[in-house]
């Protein structure tokens, strides 16, 4: 007997998110004609806060940057803390970039996330002297194996990124 509430793997909800976010959330799914100047290398900061609990027994080190950006129309790649991220900037200055760091060695035995998502806008430079950066959310998927078990968590930080 069926009780008539719906049952959603997490996995399907959390891959459609990441497509929406692709997509321009809302936007154009169409990449830009006229693209603003993105490309370049900024100064990442993440707003601080606490990890999520499922995140205990999990190691994680969160970007500090920099990002460095480039673009070639819409086509958008960026690059922190050695996780190459690609996507799309919109008509509207939104972006979205996806990227995943599986089979790559770290450094020194850290190790970023195993996945990440950085969507936002491009702001422009206002006025004289001012200076161009990117505000939004960054997402990172970590994992641990301890005696043949994996735990896995999610941490998301809202960013701000200005031009250096």
């Amino acid at each position: 007997m069926t009780s008539g509430r719906f049952r959603f793997p997490t996995l399907t909800l959390t891959f459609a998110g990441a497509l929406l976010l692709a997509s321009g959330c809302g936007g154009s799914s169409q990449g830009c004609i006229d693209c603003p100047p993105m490309e370049g290398r900024y100064g990442l900061a993440l707003e601080p806060g606490t990890l999520p609990s499922a995140c205990d027994g999990v190691t994680v080190d969160l970007p500090v940057g920099p990002l460095d950006v480039s673009r070639q129309g819409s086509e958008v790649t960026a690059s922190l803390d050695r996780v190459t991220l690609r996507g799309t900037l919109y008509a509207t200055y939104d972006f979205s970039l996806v990227g995943n760091s599986l089979g790559q060695e770290m450094d020194g035995g850290t190790r970023g996330p195993d996945s990440a998502l950085l969507s936002g806008r491009y702001i422009p430079a206002i006025g004289d002297g001012g200076v161009p950066r990117l505000v939004g959310d960054w997402q990172g998927n970590y994992s641990s194996t301890t005696a043949g078990n994996t735990r896995r968590c999610s941490v998301t930080r809202s960013f701000t990124a200005t031009r250096q």
